[in-house]
Protein backbone atom coordinates (compact mmCIF):
# COMPACT_ATOMS: atom_id res chain seq x y z
CA UNK A 1 0.00 0.00 0.00
CA UNK A 2 1.08 3.61 -0.64
CA UNK A 3 1.41 6.65 1.63
CA UNK A 4 1.13 9.85 0.72
CA UNK A 5 2.68 13.35 2.34
CA UNK A 6 0.12 16.76 1.90
CA UNK A 7 2.12 19.80 2.50
CA UNK A 8 0.06 23.29 2.71
CA UNK A 9 2.23 26.31 2.07
CA UNK A 10 2.78 29.86 2.65
CA UNK A 11 6.30 31.38 0.66
CA UNK A 12 7.50 34.04 3.06
CA UNK A 13 11.05 34.13 1.01
CA UNK A 14 11.36 34.13 -2.11
CA UNK A 15 15.02 33.30 -1.76
CA UNK A 16 14.66 30.79 0.48
CA UNK A 17 12.06 29.00 -1.45
CA UNK A 18 13.76 28.71 -4.38
CA UNK A 19 16.90 27.13 -2.95
CA UNK A 20 14.27 24.67 -0.96
CA UNK A 21 12.51 23.78 -3.93
CA UNK A 22 15.56 22.26 -4.97
CA UNK A 23 17.06 20.53 -2.42
CA UNK A 24 13.51 19.02 -1.35
CA UNK A 25 12.83 17.70 -4.74
CA UNK A 26 16.25 15.89 -5.09
CA UNK A 27 15.94 14.82 -0.99
CA UNK A 28 12.21 13.48 -2.14
CA UNK A 29 13.35 11.35 -4.95
CA UNK A 30 16.20 9.59 -3.65
CA UNK A 31 14.26 8.63 -1.02
CA UNK A 32 11.31 7.13 -3.28
CA UNK A 33 9.15 10.03 -3.71
CA UNK A 34 7.03 11.19 -6.44
CA UNK A 35 5.54 14.24 -6.83
CA UNK A 36 1.77 13.97 -8.05
CA UNK A 37 0.67 17.79 -7.51
CA UNK A 38 3.08 20.70 -6.98
CA UNK A 39 2.18 23.96 -7.67
CA UNK A 40 -0.54 26.95 -7.20
CA UNK A 41 -2.76 26.51 -9.92
CA UNK A 42 -5.95 25.40 -7.23
CA UNK A 43 -9.34 25.74 -7.52
CA UNK A 44 -11.59 26.05 -4.30
CA UNK A 45 -14.68 24.07 -4.30
CA UNK A 46 -15.84 23.88 -0.97
CA UNK A 47 -15.11 25.38 2.72
CA UNK A 48 -12.56 27.67 4.07
CA UNK A 49 -8.98 26.01 3.07
CA UNK A 50 -7.47 28.02 1.07
CA UNK A 51 -4.00 26.72 0.32
CA UNK A 52 -1.70 29.11 -1.44
CA UNK A 53 0.80 26.31 -2.81
CA UNK A 54 -0.19 22.87 -2.36
CA UNK A 55 2.16 19.50 -2.63
CA UNK A 56 1.27 16.08 -2.66
CA UNK A 57 3.59 13.39 -2.83
CA UNK A 58 3.45 9.47 -3.21
CA UNK A 59 5.75 6.82 -1.92
CA UNK A 60 5.61 3.16 -2.26
CA UNK A 61 5.62 2.19 1.33
CA UNK A 62 2.72 2.15 4.00
CA UNK A 63 5.08 4.35 5.92
CA UNK A 64 7.45 5.59 3.15
CA UNK A 65 5.94 9.04 3.34
CA UNK A 66 6.31 9.15 7.68
CA UNK A 67 9.89 7.38 6.96
CA UNK A 68 10.84 10.36 5.03
CA UNK A 69 10.12 13.71 6.88
CA UNK A 70 11.99 11.28 9.76
CA UNK A 71 15.09 10.87 7.49
CA UNK A 72 17.92 12.53 7.42
CA UNK A 73 17.48 14.37 3.82
CA UNK A 74 14.70 15.90 5.09
CA UNK A 75 15.48 16.70 8.36
CA UNK A 76 19.03 18.34 7.31
CA UNK A 77 16.11 21.30 5.39
CA UNK A 78 14.99 22.22 8.61
CA UNK A 79 16.69 25.57 9.19
CA UNK A 80 16.32 26.50 5.41
CA UNK A 81 12.84 25.11 5.18
CA UNK A 82 11.12 27.06 8.26
CA UNK A 83 13.11 29.94 6.34
CA UNK A 84 11.52 29.39 3.65
CA UNK A 85 7.72 28.77 4.24
CA UNK A 86 5.09 28.02 7.19
CA UNK A 87 3.78 24.77 6.43
CA UNK A 88 0.90 22.04 7.47
CA UNK A 89 1.86 18.65 6.86
CA UNK A 90 -0.11 15.31 6.86
CA UNK A 91 1.26 12.29 6.47
CA UNK A 92 -2.01 9.68 4.69
CA UNK A 93 -1.92 6.11 4.56
CA UNK A 94 -3.51 4.94 1.08
CA UNK A 95 -6.44 3.70 0.75
CA UNK A 96 -6.59 -0.46 0.53
CA UNK A 97 -10.29 -1.19 -0.51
Amino acid sequence: MSSYLVIDTEVIDEDAFAEFVVKIYDAAIAEGGTFIVRGSDLDVIEGDWTPQRLVIMSFDSDDGAGEFVRSTAYTALEELRLRAVRSKVVVAAGYNG
